[in-house]
């Protein structure tokens, strides 16, 4: 099954042994115990887990509501939950069928079988094939879709619409990316010459007896889905149904799919699941990697494969551990206080931690000699979008740190939990001292790491967010300065004028002037406690994206109006210590707000906020 699969990518000295049905006992009271605290104090409405081991369902639960106010309890059988990106792996395995009968090709470029659009070709020589869509390193932008139930586009007519730009060579690094999966669907449907929908019905479901399962839009049924405050939301659909949005299923559905990848049922295709599981593409054959859509996770010298599925308001997460037979699957119908529902890593870390051997980390010695200044820096997800609005989660996103330690090591901050310590144990290669994890760089400038579908690139200070924030910490007082201030400053005057004639310093062509900026504050003021809201609560931003929500764009509008307003406040503000209008503090003040608003566009345009990037 694991055929030229490198031993050393589940860090790991010693392979751990196989854990048998009979190794669980208790698993149903682990479940039960872990579930129903985490439910209590996250307020997850619903939840379901299953738990294969060796062929057989040892925990098949349903826990909590589908749907609160009408009391309708969660039930594995029947209640169907958005599986999001958990639908990847019925893309790949429908595209693997097809190369197993010889109509699709993993190495071809894909516009071979593209007729009414074609990928762009960016990079000569290099095209995008549909091994690359597979592993998630064609090299897309991530880019945004819009759409809702009513709406949606077919596959194809999407595709076209909305091709987003290639940032890098095909082969040259992960990077996650729902567009290339969705185009992975197209082929499908090209190919097989029925829509992506209809094929996944009958040749991924149908075999497994899946007769719960549903692909097209609006199969969700009586269960609610609910965001972080509690309320619920219909973003249900979007465009690409093929990588993720509107496709739900059941526990018991899942459970089969569970059992059918570790077992490498023929009834997936022949050798479709093998081919799945099989390390396809790794950044450094000394890290995990990528199979075909399962993403390698090891945890404490065991191979976990691991595709997790995040829809507004509803979370899903399928692991395995093919060599033990077991298979772990949890669904939750609420975002939850942590946004993510319940975390099927922590509940699979915990069965693992009760029923698997314990293994310690692997041994490494410093290499001597090594040093490491030249892997300092800060490095970006290259999941950062380029050319869309979804580049604004960067401001969030803090960036790792890189600085090299006199022993050759490195530390960094924001690789997970705090401040960790590597050494440098092979040219490039770290590992965590006391720990299983490992970074590599392997490219200049890019560096990656275990459990991850992501690279990270080096920026530049320009590039840093921490500048942008610092913009923003002078837009925001400025423009609510000019806000408030500017009406009370002219009644004032207005109360002046009333008793003596107006000031050489205030001649009344200066007056236009005052009133645009504080039409410009007012405009920065909105936008941002507007969006700022949204962010605060991504789970009830995430439907907005999707549904092209009027409130989104109308915000949008307004940071859009901020580019030539700062044009105008800047000329305005030559125009004020020119010709001398007002007093110096006025000029001062007024020169302020200028550079606020300015600052405040610069930011806007950095993470396309402005213009068409977001219609």
């Amino acid at each position: 099954m694991f055929l030229k699969l490198i031993t050393a990518l589940v860090l790991a000295s010693t392979p751990a042994q196989a854990a048998q049905p009979s190794d669980l006992p208790g698993v149903g009271t682990l479940v039960d115990e872990h579930v129903t605290s985490v439910m209590a104090e996250e307020k997850i409405p619903g939840v379901t887990v299953t738990v294969v081991a060796d062929g057989r369902e040892v925990v098949d639960k349903g826990y909590g509501w589908a749907d609160v106010e009408r009391r309708l309890p969660v039930d594995p059988e029947r209640t169907r939950f958005l599986i999001g990106s958990e639908t990847k792996l019925f893309t790949a395995q429908a595209a693997l069928q097809l190369v197993g009968e010889g109509r699709l090709d993993l190495d071809a470029d894909v516009n071979t079988y593209l007729t009414t659009f074609k990928i762009r070709d960016t990079y000569p020589g290099r095209p995008v094939t549909l091994r690359h869509l597979l592993t998630h390193t064609a090299g897309f932008d991530e880019d945004h879709v819009l759409g809702s139930g009513s709406d949606v586009r077919p596959l194809g007519e999407g595709l076209a619409a909305t091709q987003p730009a290639r940032l890098r060579p095909p082969g040259t690094g992960v990077s996650y990316n729902n567009y290339g999966v969705a185009l992975a669907g197209y082929l499908v449907e090209t190919v097989s010459g029925m829509p992506f929908e209809k094929y996944v019905e009958q040749h991924v479901f149908a075999p497994l007896g899946m007769k719960d399962s549903v692909i097209a839009c609006g199969g969700l049924g009586d269960t609610r889905a609910y965001l972080t405050d509690g309320s619920t939301t219909t973003a249900d659909c979007a465009d690409f149904a093929a990588s993720g949005a509107g496709p739900a299923s059941t526990a018991s559905d899942m459970a089969a799919y569970m059992r059918a990848q570790l077992e490498l049922d023929p009834r997936l295709g022949t050798g479709v699941a093998a081919e799945m599981q099989r390390q396809q593409y790794t950044e450094d054959p000394r890290l995990p990697g990528m199979g075909f859509m399962w993403e390698e996770s090891p945890y404490k010298g065991h191979r976990v494969l691991f595709k997790a599925g995040d829809m507004p308001g509803m979370h899903t997460y399928m692991l395995l551990l093919p060599e033990q037979g077991i298979g772990i699957h949890v669904m939750s119908n609420g975002d939850g206080t942590g946004g993510h529902g319940l975390d099927g890593f922590e509940l699979a870390h915990k069965i693992i931690d009760r029923y698997l051997p314990d293994a310690r980390p692997p041994s490494v010695k410093a290499l001597p000699g090594a040093s490491a200044e030249q892997y300092e820096g800060w490095y970006q997800s290259s999941r950062t979008s380029h050319g869309s609005l979804l580049k604004v989660q960067a401001l969030t996103d803090s960036p790792i740190h890189v600085t090299a330690t006199a022993d050759g090591g490195i530390l960094t901050t924001g690789v997970k939990r705090g401040q960790r310590h590597w050494i440098q144990f092979q040219p490039g290669v770290f590992q965590e001292e006391g720990g299983w994890d490992r970074i590599a760089f392997p490219e200049p400038g890019q560096l990656a790491i275990s459990r991850s579908s992501v690279v990270f690139d080096r920026i530049g200070p320009l590039d840093h967010p921490s500048l942008h924030l610092a913009l923003l910490a002078l837009a925001l007082p400025t423009s609510l300065a000019a806000l408030l201030g500017f009406p009370v400053a002219a009644a004032v005057r207005a109360a002046r004028r009333r008793s003596s004639p107006p000031s050489a310093g205030s001649p009344a062509g200066s007056r236009l002037p005052r009133l645009l900026a504080w039409f410009a504050g007012a405009v920065v003021v909105v936008f941002t406690v507007g969006f700022g809201s949204l962010l605060a609560d991504q789970s009830r931003a995430l439907p907005l994206v999707l549904e092209g929500a009027p409130m989104l764009i109308a915000l949008l509008v307004l940071a859009s109006l901020t580019v030539p307003l700062a044009a105008a406040l800047l000329a305005c503000t030559a125009m004020a210590w020119w010709k001398r209008w007002w007093r110096t503090p006025g000029r001062i003040a007024y020169t302020l707000v200028a550079l606020g608003v300015t600052a405040f566009a610069v930011v806007a345009v950095t993470y396309n906020l402005v213009g068409p990037s977001f219609t």
